[in-house]
């Protein structure tokens, strides 16, 4: 059966639909992007679009659609379904238009990049594909990109993969990883007026936490040259319960910006080495960096049909991870899509229409041809 998919539309119908994976919660909701993927699945059986639904977390599963086109260029799209929290935003749910925007939780990330591309597969005939693509909605990416972990495990076969995200249509070659954990310290508690019969954890955190800077500093001695220097940082830290007492317990959360040439991996263990004996670790999240060279002819093909469309954009990096970050042992990967990374995660999300608009078009012919 054919169908004709407006990309504006599919993206309200998907920010009407709650999919938050980042607490405090606006809604209720127990699934987070079971609905999303439901409504998608729901159109792929109208087109008559091959697709599975599978488990990437209890209860929450990726959607996977294949658009064949066999001997042509093998071609993996991925966009998420989850967004962060729209506690306190004052109509997150209503994908209302106005003045040339989109507006509610996700519109931008990623909701509408997602559409672009959804709409982009379903409207092309198949006769003028020009590339063996499989389509990729995962679930949270927001936290820990199980989503896409899970995608990985399967071992997909891809000449590029195309990660949707609001990049503005720059193409995003490059950007850093990320490593994350909690650190605990356990003293001895006691009144302070007698310190020395008790243990103090953050004292004892102290030290760590100046063991820390030392690692950032061997981290931050050799720079990329388009992503810059890696980076560490102690985001949050609690401890001790009263004034009078010496505290028993302290904790941080340490966030590591990776480079191209840092194995998480090797970081969790090079922590663990500075905490051995005096604290205990907790990984909380980790992912690649990843770094795309841009001679592949499918970057160079995105590339042409931009330009011929007005578009003279200069290739990016970025500071953020994304999906790609699961993905890129496996093949090349670059980010792409419509919308404003600035207008993620704010309480007045939108996406402008024109570009979300401009997308899908920009799609429809990169995807005819390869």
């Amino acid at each position: 059966m054919t169908i004709t998919i407006d990309p504006v539309e599919l993206t309200s119908q998907l920010v009407k639909i709650p999919s938050e994976s980042s607490t405090p919660l606006a809604t209720g909701q127990e699934s987070v992007e079971e609905l999303v993927a439901a409504h998608l699945s729901s159109i792929c059986r109208q087109a008559d679009i091959e697709h599975e639904l599978f488990e990437a977390l209890p209860g929450r599963r990726n959607l996977i659609a294949r658009f064949p086109a066999p001997g042509r260029p093998k071609l993996l799209i991925m966009a998420h379904m989850d967004t962060v929290s729209a506690k306190d935003m004052s109509a997150p749910f209503s994908g209302e238009i106005k003045e040339g925007r989109l507006l509610g939780r996700g519109s931008c990330d990623d909701k509408g990049p997602l559409a672009a591309a959804f709409a982009a597969l379903i409207n092309l005939k198949a006769k003028n594909r020009g590339f063996d693509t499989t389509f990729a909605a995962t679930v949270d990416e927001e936290c820990t990109m199980s989503g896409s972990r899970a995608l990985a495990l399967r071992n997909p076969e891809f000449d590029l993969c195309l990660a949707l995200e609001p990049t503005a249509l720059h193409i995003i070659h490059a950007h850093k990883g990320v490593y994350r954990c909690r650190i605990i310290c356990t003293g001895k508690a006691c009144h302070s007026s007698q310190p020395e019969q008790g243990r103090n954890a953050i004292i004892a955190m102290y030290d760590i936490m100046t063991d820390l800077q030392m690692l950032e500093f061997k981290l931050r001695r050799h720079p990329d040259r388009e992503l810059g220097r890696a980076s560490l940082a102690i985001t949050k830290i609690k401890g001790g319960s009263s004034i009078n007492i010496i505290p028993d317990h302290c904790e941080i959360s340490v966030d590591i910006r990776l480079l191209p040439g840092h194995d998480p991996a090797e970081t969790a263990r090079r922590i663990r080495a500075i905490c051995a004996g005096r604290a205990e670790v907790k990984d909380i999240f980790q992912a690649r960096a990843i770094k795309t060279g841009l001679s592949n002819k499918h970057i160079k093909h995105l590339q042409k049909v931009m330009t011929a469309r007005g578009h003279h954009l200069p290739p990016a990096t970025a500071s953020y991870a994304t999906d790609c970050a699961q993905l890129s042992h496996l093949g090349p990967c670059i980010v792409w899509g419509p919308g404003d990374i600035a207008q993620a995660h704010q309480h007045d999300e939108y996406i402008e229409l024109a570009q979300l608009r401009e997308a899908h078009k920009i799609l429809l012919e990169f995807l005819s041809s390869s």
